[in-house]
């Protein structure tokens, strides 16, 4: 399994905001071949995005639309977002 993981810094002010316009994104997101989508809110105008696949084919595939719907968010953030990979080597489900 992989992730995608991205650390927000929002406008100050801004977090409920992008996690609304997020929210609205729902379908755009669920055409993506991840298999689960987390935020994170940190508190302090911060939060961690985190999405799941299968396989790092569907990661690099997921890219370019990705990128797209982080634009959807520029305005809520106080510096451009960086995606980035992980391995997941373990991830219960209970």
């Amino acid at each position: 399994m992989y992730a995608s993981y991205i650390e927000l810094q929002h406008k100050p002010g801004k977090t409920a905001g992008a996690i609304n316009m997020t929210r609205q994104m729902e379908a755009d997101l669920g055409q993506m071949g991840m298999k689960q989508f987390i935020i994170v809110d940190k508190g302090d105008d911060s939060s961690t995005l985190i999405a799941l696949y299968d396989t790092a084919q569907a990661y690099y595939a997921a890219g370019p639309k990705a990128a797209e719907l982080l634009g959807r968010l520029s305005d809520f953030m106080a510096s451009p977002p960086e995606r980035k990979q992980a391995d997941v080597p373990i991830n219960f489900i209970f």
